[in-house]
């Protein structure tokens, strides 16, 4: 793993952090090379929504699973296309210019009237509507590191701000004010992977591993009866893993606030409070375990914007999900059902 600032400058490099998408902390899988004799794997990355994206699939047939996996990451890269802000072509982007689009495609209808259940469900935490103030910390970021947009400027942003003022419709999709914009970056990359692993069980694929650079989903193990091993990446030492969950189904997915920042505390980075225009201090990662990654996409982001006691009563309440926060000062902070771990490792 690359430090902190460097593992930025890295992303940089390539071009990543440019390309528009939120890049979500850092959870991948282990021990791939372990599988049935019955089974062989095949396994591809390709650098797709700001992130490395990587497809890991267990079958009888080699030819058969390179030909689907193929065909998975043409339909990724076509929701790609509805999804990313940054994209003139977008449906998203059209949507943020003119403040409405019709016709819209029912994929983006969707999407939004998920992340508009999400935003209920954490009474407001999650809000897609955060992309104005987003903008100006990445507007003042350009200008040069460290330099923050003022209180005046982010007061100003907030009242652009409210997913209660989209107006979602099958035929038409409307801004309810002037200077509205939406980021989908805190569950798109979720979305896809669900979409993409519904694809994979289509077509006969019964093991894979989908993982979209922390956002992660798997089904049928690594073989019958061998669950994947997923490593959650520690905030404060890049060379080690801060827990190793063990998981034959489901999804997982971690947000954090040391991969896309705006100074060089931290402090301030890309989730911002839709009520305060900030940063929320208390945690640095948040990892939640869901049956689908759009969940645990949206979740994850949207912990680290409650207080750890907020986020662990969210996550109580429901028998389906479990988090783990990792605070400030290196406290962790488990939800009722988290997994037993296996202990961290190097490397």
């Amino acid at each position: 793993m690359i430090s902190f600032i460097n593992r930025r400058a890295f992303l940089q490099s390539l071009g990543i952090l440019s390309a528009g998408w939120a890049v979500k902390g850092w959870a991948k899988p282990l021990e791939y090379t372990r599988f049935s004799s019955t089974l062989v794997h095949v396994s591809e990355t390709r650098n797709l929504m700001g992130t490395f994206v990587t497809l890991t699939l267990f079958h009888p047939s080699r030819e058969q699973a390179q030909a689907v996996l193929g065909e998975a990451f043409d339909r990724m890269e076509n929701l790609i296309q509805i999804f990313n802000r940054h994209v003139d072509s977008s449906p998203v982007s059209y949507l943020n210019e003119r403040g409405f689009i019709n016709d819209p495609p029912p994929e983006l209808i969707k999407e939004l009237r998920s992340s508009m259940m999400i935003h209920l469900r954490t009474r407001g935490a999650f809000d897609i509507t955060i992309k104005p103030v987003l903008d100006l910390y990445e507007a003042e970021s350009e200008k040069e590191f460290g330099r923050l947009p003022t209180l005046v400027s982010i007061q100003a942003a907030l009242g652009r701000v409210g997913a209660a003022k989209v107006e979602i419709g099958p035929k038409k999709i409307t801004f309810g004010q002037e200077g509205m914009g939406i980021t989908l970056d805190g569950i798109a990359k979720g979305t896809i992977v669900d979409k993409t692993v519904a694809f994979l069980q289509r077509h006969g694929i019964r093991h894979a591993l989908v993982d979209a650079g922390g956002d992660l989903r798997v089904f049928g193990g690594r073989s019958a009866g061998l669950p994947w091993r997923i490593a959650v990446y520690d905030p404060f030492n890049g060379n080690k893993s801060q827990e190793i969950i063990s998981l034959a189904e489901g999804a997982v997915a971690t947000s954090g606030s040391y991969m896309v920042y705006f100074d060089r505390e931290q402090v301030h980075h890309h989730i911002l409070s839709p009520e305060s225009g900030v940063s929320p201090i208390w945690s640095v990662s948040s990892t939640v375990i869901a049956p689908t990654a759009e969940e645990a996409d949206a979740l994850a982001t949207s912990l680290m914007v409650l207080s750890p006691e907020e986020g662990r009563s969210l996550v109580d309440r429901d028998e389906r999900l479990a988090s783990m926060l990792i605070t400030r000062e290196g406290k962790k902070v488990p939800s009722l059902r988290w997994p037993k771990t296996s202990k961290t490792t190097e490397g």
